[in-house]
């Protein structure tokens, strides 16, 4: 399992993390005294838009795609954080694997009619619990969006069948590579087949 964090938590640490920090300069620092003097001066339309164009900076600032939430579920999630958890990691031979995840630091397309595209190449590497790679599969799949919104929420439902798998604990190695930049983001998930 990895770290989770929501995106506005992240950026709440970000600022406070910032607060009183004066040696520190540069545009995220500059905003955030911005969303300071707003929000002190009661203008939390204005504070809330300079939180947005904040995160949008550290977003931005991201050398790779990152992920808030990477975990095994139930089924497919119908909406961004609307998802089951799967409370065990263990798989009947041939049982649908099912990951969801929430990658951040994406970049985004423009296919015009002023619309946003995001999207991901997915390549998967099964790995053993000796550290030996059983299976390498490059460009498994796509993940695509497109909106009027840059969008920052991206929910990844991800489906893996492991057909004719020995069992055993394996490590699932899912790699996002960003269709409109260089960026791309690994996590593992562990699970066990149990025959």
């Amino acid at each position: 399992m990895l770290f989770t964090m929501s995106p506005l938590r992240s950026l709440s640490l970000a600022m406070l993390c910032m607060a009183g920090v004066e040696a520190q300069a540069g545009p995220v620092a500059d905003t955030a005294a911005v969303i300071e003097q707003q929000a002190g001066a009661g203008d939390m339309n204005a504070a809330f838009k300079s939180a947005q164009t904040l995160f949008g900076q550290v977003w931005d600032m991201s050398p790779a795609i990152g992920f808030t939430q990477a975990l095994l579920v139930e089924q497919p999630a119908s909406g961004f954080g609307i998802y089951n958890p799967r409370a065990s990691e263990v798989y009947k031979t041939g049982e649908k694997i099912i990951i969801y995840a929430e990658p951040f630091g994406f970049a985004y397309g423009s296919p015009g009619e002023g619309l946003y595209s995001m999207g991901f190449h997915v390549d998967l590497k099964v790995i053993s619990e000796t550290g030996d790679l059983l299976g390498d599969i490059p460009n498994l799949t796509e993940l695509d969006l497109v909106s009027r919104y840059p969008n920052r929420e991206f929910q990844a439902n991800l489906t893996y069948t492991l057909d004719g798998i020995a069992p055993g604990k394996y490590v699932l190695q899912t790699t996002l590579r960003d269709k409109n930049s260089e960026r791309s983001g690994s996590f593992e998930t562990k699970i066990e087949i149990a025959g």
